[in-house]
């Protein structure tokens, strides 16, 4: 059996592919005007605590915040909930093969791998049926790797806003694409299509547990 440059055998990715194919797929959402509100008293938190950290040159300053500024921000956050912006987060979350729990909310390597390969079986079934003997499904539905380390996680949020909710509160991608959990790292199947909004969630992340694997 043939395998990717992470030891993916080709058939898991056409499944993916094919998988993901068959849903209806966007990476463009127009927001509300209640949403746009939202959105720009996020950014108008973020100017603040920008402002806090650097209002001083002493190293006490910048450790401590602006007290003003800063309980405005947390203010402007509460009030723009920032958790509910994410209108595309159900795209490749398929209830058919939404597993028991989130891998980026569990500690045990054990527990992520059988909650991993719980999703590939129950998506194997229906796709194999339906590929060609010599599948060739990534050349007519090109993607790109993505590598997660749920260990790695902050839980920050900061990934699934920036991604209108491709990515989950613990930076993990939608269960949909998930190809391989191998050595603490998930691998998984992104359709072009929804490449911007990963960048944009691996572009706020503050940490590197989301990453493409080229």
């Amino acid at each position: 059996m043939s395998r990717d440059a992470h030891g993916v055998p080709t058939q898991l990715i056409a499944e993916v592919a094919l998988w993901c194919s068959l849903q209806k797929l966007t990476a463009v959402h127009e927001d509300s005007p209640d949403e746009a509100r939202r959105r720009a008293l996020m950014k108008e938190a973020a100017h603040l605590l920008d402002a806090a950290r650097s209002r001083g040159s002493g190293w006490l300053e910048e450790l401590l915040p602006d007290d003003r500024r800063w309980t405005r921000a947390m203010d402007l956050i509460k009030e723009a909930d920032p958790d509910s912006l994410a209108p595309l987060e159900n795209q490749l979350r398929s209830l058919e093969l939404k597993p028991p729990d989130s891998i980026g909310s569990s500690y045990s390597d054990e527990s992520r791998r059988e909650i991993v390969n719980g999703v590939i079986d129950r998506r194997s079934s229906p796709m194999q049926a339906r590929l060609p003997q010599n599948p060739a499904m990534t050349d007519r539905f090109p993607g790109r790797s993505l590598l997660y380390v749920p260990s790695e996680n902050v839980s920050d949020g900061a990934s699934r806003y920036a991604s209108n909710g491709f990515f989950d509160l613990y930076d993990c991608p939608p269960w949909d694409t998930w190809l391989q959990y191998s050595r603490g790292t998930l691998v998984s199947w992104v359709p072009e299509v929804l490449i911007p909004l990963a960048q944009s969630g691996i572009d706020a992340n503050p940490v590197e547990c989301i990453r493409w694997s080229d």
